[in-house]
């Protein structure tokens, strides 16, 4: 499993880990090598290195943790990365591997390359086109080598790879339309229900923890700002919102700086008392969204956002929070809509606030344990772990 994240990214621990993990204890006779890219921001000291490999060694998971290297020269970096891992990969292949997996298309796509060169078969989880997803939101032009080269091994992966999941069933059509001869398996990103599950002690723990009373409505905002995210817009129409209801507060939990993300509220417009940042610890997220009566998903309704399956959702989902989201993100918007568990807007933006705040207002005055079953309800069937383990179960058997 080659995965360009670190190990205690949620990306990965939250996600694919639980896939891996039920593998290695339902499929004892394979083997599974997990090969992470360490960041600073994750490290851990040695001896808790020590005791995560312990841990996963249990579930016939073997750990190689390598560095991971970004800032000046960066794509002297990445190939520097994808060497070190196709040395690794060539040991391990001359050691009995048969197969290679990649996390996304970044991952994946170096996945793809020391598939080819070793002869590996390729399964490619989580596959969408992120050089489109950064190319509609701006961060690299079509010009650039960044997008272009990505989207080159996008293009070779689905014309190459022996298995492709994906989160979506718009990608598993586009994956048809074109001609992938790869099988192909609907696996979103899915959440372990049995932790993301609401609590009423969390939700009174972080209330009390910001000064925030029981009555008072509380919106979440549970992610990072700007690239393929909204970053400005999030503050500006939070605050549309509240000018329709004015006691609602905004709760952000972000990896970002705390001043860039206080910047982008202020240059909306609301006062300090309006909002709280903060950040938690990723065992911590059921808790934080326990205290919120509804939560936002920021993704900027662009064409390739429908082949996204943010985790987010699932996770609001599952802890009985309804959600609002842009039409055209992910399936999330027809869920929203047809379960009565969330809010669709066509975009972050006053107008879109002002047709919203009714809705949202009609969500707040239901009954909270009413809403809170039918929404883990609807996010148990939708993005539950345990619905889609025989699906990952049957990928692996192939494996």
């Amino acid at each position: 499993m080659f995965v360009y994240n670190s190990s205690q990214d949620p990306l990965f621990k939250g996600n694919l880990l639980l896939f891996l993990q039920n593998a290695g204890r339902q499929q004892p006779d394979i083997r599974l090598h997990l090969i992470t890219f360490e960041q600073v921001q994750y490290q851990l000291s040695a001896s808790a290195q020590a005791q995560q490999s312990a841990e996963w060694a249990a579930d016939n998971i073997i750990w190689h943790p390598l560095r991971w290297h970004s800032g000046s020269f960066k794509l002297l970096k990445k190939i520097y990365d994808l060497v070190i891992g196709l040395l690794l990969c060539l040991n391990l292949r001359m050691n009995g591997a048969r197969s290679i997996m990649g996390l996304g298309t970044v991952a994946g796509s170096f996945a793809l390359i020391i598939a080819k060169l070793l002869g590996l078969r390729y399964y490619g989880y989580q596959f969408e086109p992120h050089s489109e997803f950064m190319l509609d939101c701006n961060v690299w032009p079509a010009s650039s080598m960044a997008y272009r080269g990505l989207h080159y091994l996008e293009g070779l992966t689905s014309r190459h790879a022996d298995i492709l999941s994906t989160g979506t069933h718009h990608m598993i059509a586009r994956l048809a339309v074109e001609g992938s001869p790869a099988r192909t398996y609907l696996l979103p990103s899915c959440v372990d229900d049995q932790r993301f599950q609401f609590s009423a002690v969390g939700r009174s723990q972080v209330r009390a923890r910001y000064g925030l009373s029981e009555g008072q409505p509380v919106v979440l905002y549970l992610g990072k700002f700007g690239g393929i995210y909204y970053d400005d817009e999030i503050g500006e129409f939070f605050g549309a919102l509240r000018r329709h209801l004015p006691a609602l507060h905004m709760l952000v939990v972000t990896p970002d700086p705390p001043a860039h993300v206080e910047a982008g509220l202020q240059r909306a417009g609301l006062v300090p008392s309006s909002y709280t940042i903060t950040r938690c610890a990723y065992e911590e997220v059921p808790d934080y969204i326990s205290a919120a009566d509804f939560g936002l998903v920021a993704v900027p309704p662009l064409p390739s956002q429908r082949f996204r399956s943010p985790i987010k959702v699932g996770e609001y989902l599952c802890c009985g929070l309804p959600y609002l989201v842009c039409r055209g993100v992910s399936e999330d918007d027809m869920v929203a809509l047809r379960d009565r568990v969330g809010i669709v807007v066509e975009a972050f933006d006053p107008a879109a606030a002002q047709m919203a705040a009714p809705q949202l207002a009609a969500f707040l005055s239901e009954d909270k344990s009413t809403l809170r079953a039918r929404c883990r309800t609807v996010g148990i069937a939708y993005r539950g772990l345990d619905q889609f383990l025989p699906v990952a179960d049957e990928i692996f058997r192939q494996l």
